[in-house]
């Protein structure tokens, strides 16, 4: 049962705060940060800079992360 003219439309991902919820729930579903992108433009239209962008702040505050309890080891070691 088709929706004629309407069954291929896909919803827009374009907003900063979007694309961070759906990548934060994408990763906690164990998708690895590689595929999202691919899992992401199976179901919306993605502003594709944009979802770069997110990707590079989430992996330079995990980075930061790590050091700062690298750091904080090496302090109490």
């Amino acid at each position: 049962m088709g929706y004629g003219p309407y069954e291929n439309i896909k919803l827009r991902l374009t907003e900063r705060d979007q694309l961070m919820k759906a990548v934060h729930k994408l990763m906690a579903a164990g998708i690895s940060e590689d595929l999202i992108p691919t899992h992401l433009v199976r179901a919306f239209y993605v502003d594709m800079d944009e979802l770069n962008s997110v990707l590079r702040s989430i992996a330079q505050a995990q980075q930061a992360k790590t050091s700062s309890v690298e750091t904080l080891l090496q302090q109490t070691a």
